[in-house]
Formats: C-alpha cells, structure tokens, sequence
C-alpha cells in the first residue's frame, strides 16, 4: 500500500495521564503494524535498551546501543525499530502536556540536550546506565503502577523529572554533552524553536533576526560561538532533514514536496538537495527504497 505520509503515532486516548511504560523487544517490534515501519511521535520516548545488540535509526542515523543505556528519542523525530537482531528494551513514553505545568517546564525540554540538537543535524547519543538512573527509572514504574490519588501525578513528574537532570548530568560526565548557558543559549534556543515553526517558508536570516530583536551580524556571531555554524548552515540542514524524510518515508512526488519546502520551482529544490547532499533528491529516494516497509 502507496505511503502518502509518514506514519504518525499520537498517545492513546484512553490514557489520558500521558504516561507510559511498554516493554518492547524485536518480537513486538516485528508484529505491531504501527513499529514495522518507519513512524513518527508526537510524544517523547526513553528506551533502556536492557540487553540484545540493535541498530536503532532516528532520522536517518543508526544507532547501536550499547546493553545497559538509554536511548533518548525526541518528539516528532521519525524512528525506526531494528526488525533483524534480537533485543529487549523498556521503553517509556510521555507527553508535553503531562510534563508541563508551565512555561519552565515547557523551557526545560526545549533546551534539554537529552531530546534537542542544537549543533544540526546528529544523531542521538545513548547514555550508559548508572545506579541512579536504575533507582529512578524503577521508583517510575512501581508509582506507574498505583492506584490514581491526588498524590499520583505530582510524584511520577517529579521522578521524571529528576530522571532527566541526572540522565543529562552523566551526558556531561561521559563526555557526550556541551554546556551552554547565559544568554547566548537562552538566544539559540530561541532561534531552535522559531525554526522548528518556520523553516518551510522562511530561509532568510532577517527573519528570525527580528523575531529575536536582534541584528543578523549578533545572530551569526552567536551561532559560530556557540556551535561552529552560521545561522544559514542550520536553516539549510532542517529544510534537508524534512527533505529526506518526505523522500523516503512518503510516496509524495518530488513536485510536491518542493512545494510543501518553500520552493517555487522544483528545479530550484533540486538544486539545493544535491548540493547538500551530493545526489539528486529522485536519487536518494531510490537509494533508501529499504526503509519503505510496509506494514
């Protein structure tokens, strides 16, 4: 059956808490209709990857988790389950609106290095597991499994939420992670969240410059300090990874794709497909023809 577009995963309606433990493994993966094909969330994921020897790929980047680590998978990345090697994992699955009471919290995964790139587009780091994180993770899944009280809620956010400040800790202390703060950072995630909304329609950098009342020469400064990359760079690697996404995981034709990217002539998507990525986007959609499973 043609894929006209990617398939979206949304949380289950009848758990309104919007939290979630799923104990996943290659079997499962393999016989759900909705796992054996590239997808895409519109919540966040946190895999253990307890033990098995996976390649998991998330946007176009596989990645190979080590037994006893943490695979963090941010909301809307499409991702894909390994069908092949045996594996087990613990995966748990949660939404904005459950984490969020307001706007800090919102603040808080947007700059989380856990769920967000802000050096482009990289492929997520799995973090090894220590006991801290095994002490967290296990007090989540017994309060997961209480009776709903007023206490019930209140308490799994605030697991989860420690959960993730340590789980970022030992991404520093691994080496995995960069620390940014001041007001720089507080620009760049700023910038981070205008072009997540815009990047279809809008590639100039005077746009997102007076979004944040500030001058284009402040906005590429910033960016180059922070992470070695003109502001320019990394409008041009969000438009591509939509791009690649569409071509793969979609039968869209390319017509309209360009279209759907902001471009007034195909010829002109072309153009910017091939010079990002060395192939024509006809070709790269041919040469990934393997993640098209169908369900």
């Amino acid at each position: 059956m043609a894929k006209q577009n990617i398939l979206q995963l949304d949380f289950k309606e009848d758990i309104s808490l919007g939290f979630e433990f799923i104990a996943i493994d290659d079997h499962y993966a393999r016989t759900k209709p909705n796992l054996r094909r590239p997808h895409r969330a519109s919540f966040y994921l946190i895999l253990w990857f307890k033990n098995g020897n996976p390649v998991h790929t998330v946007d176009f980047h596989p990645v190979k988790p080590p037994v006893d680590s943490f695979l963090f998978v941010r909301k809307d990345a499409v991702q894909f389950f390994d069908l092949q090697n045996t594996f087990q994992s613990s995966t748990l699955l949660f939404t904005d609106t459950f984490f969020c009471e307001n706007e800090h919290d919102y603040r808080f995964l947007r700059s989380s290095q856990l769920f967000n790139s802000f050096v482009g587009d990289e492929a997520p780091i799995p973090i090894v597991l220590t006991q801290e994180l095994r002490t967290l993770w296990q007090w989540m899944q017994t309060e997961e499994q209480h009776p709903f009280d007023p206490f019930h809620a209140a308490l799994l956010r605030k697991y989860l939420h420690s959960f993730l400040l340590r789980a970022e800790r030992e991404k520093l202390k691994q080496g995995k992670g960069i620390r940014m703060e001041g007001a720089n950072f507080e620009s760049l995630i700023n910038f981070n969240n205008l072009l997540e909304e815009h990047f279809r329609n809008e590639k100039g950098l005077s746009f997102y410059a007076d979004k944040l009342f500030i001058s284009t020469k402040v906005l590429n400064n910033i960016t180059h300090l922070m992470l070695g990359k003109t502001p320019k760079q990394l409008i041009d690697e969000r438009v591509q990874l939509e791009a690649k996404r569409l071509l793969v995981h979609t039968e869209i034709p390319i017509k309209t794709i360009s279209l759907y990217l902001g471009f007034d002539e195909t010829t002109n998507f072309n153009k910017f497909f091939k010079k990002h990525s060395g192939q024509t986007p006809a070709v790269f959609r041919n040469t990934f023809l393997l993640f098209t499973t169908t369900a």
